[in-house]
């Protein structure tokens, strides 16, 4: 039997983050083994319980979820973070992703989509809510001009790069994906570049993120 997911619920509201609790309660999957009200409690209980996920809000006092998981993953690099908010906040977005994070999700999810992401998250992927990768898409996105789109472009990616991207979309670091396809790092590099160029995308992230608007999976 494999043992539950062992779960950190972080969030500056004692009702939801009680209701979360009691909602995690539920599902086999996983086990809540502590809470906090900011991340700054945070840090110090990831030290102290070791959990494998952290459910992190995005805005709290003291410490807000952004930096909390830029702390965390710099003295932890195993656990895995999923932020979630109410409000789809794309520069929170951007950095949340930047420091760590393992999937972006609503407060307004239902609650079978909340456990699927969380799923999702601990077989390594990186999760976005629909909403939230629409609007981080949109802010990535080129103005439309004819042969320049992201949509475009998508239609100019050959079979390997697509493979590159749908493995990218998982989760895989460069290093995985080379080996998953028997390629050398630098050849998987230069992919990523070519996929970048022809979406006219800037970084990882954002061909991620178009990965998943695109439904592009493995």
């Amino acid at each position: 039997m494999v043992d539950p997911t062992r779960v950190l619920v972080v969030d500056d509201h004692a009702l939801f983050r009680d209701g979360l609790i009691s909602l995690i309660g539920r599902w086999s999957e996983f086990e809540v083994v502590g809470a906090a009200s900011d991340g700054r409690e945070a840090l110090a209980l990831v030290s102290r319980l070791t959990p494998d996920l952290v459910l992190m809000d995005v805005r709290m006092e003291v410490m807000g979820g952004v930096e909390a998981t830029k702390a965390i993953t710099a003295v932890d690099s195993v656990v895995r973070i999923a932020m979630l908010t109410v409000s789809n906040l794309g520069e929170d977005v951007f950095e949340a992703l930047r420091n760590g994070a393992h999937g972006y999700l609503s407060k307004n999810d239902t609650a079978e989509h909340l456990r699927e992401s969380l799923l999702g998250i601990m077989r390594g992927e990186t999760v976005l809510s629909s909403t939230i990768a629409a609007k981080v898409l949109a802010e990535f996105a080129q103005p439309d001009r004819p042969g320049t789109s992201a949509e475009t472009g998508a239609e100019r990616l050959s079979r390997r790069e697509l493979d590159v991207l749908s493995l990218l979309v998982e989760g895989l670091p460069n290093e995985e994906i080379a080996q998953t396809m028997h390629l050398s790092e630098a050849t998987v590099k230069k992919h990523l570049g070519s996929i970048m160029a022809k979406l006219h995308l800037r970084n990882r992230v954002q061909v991620a993120v178009f990965g998943v608007r695109r439904g592009i999976v493995g």
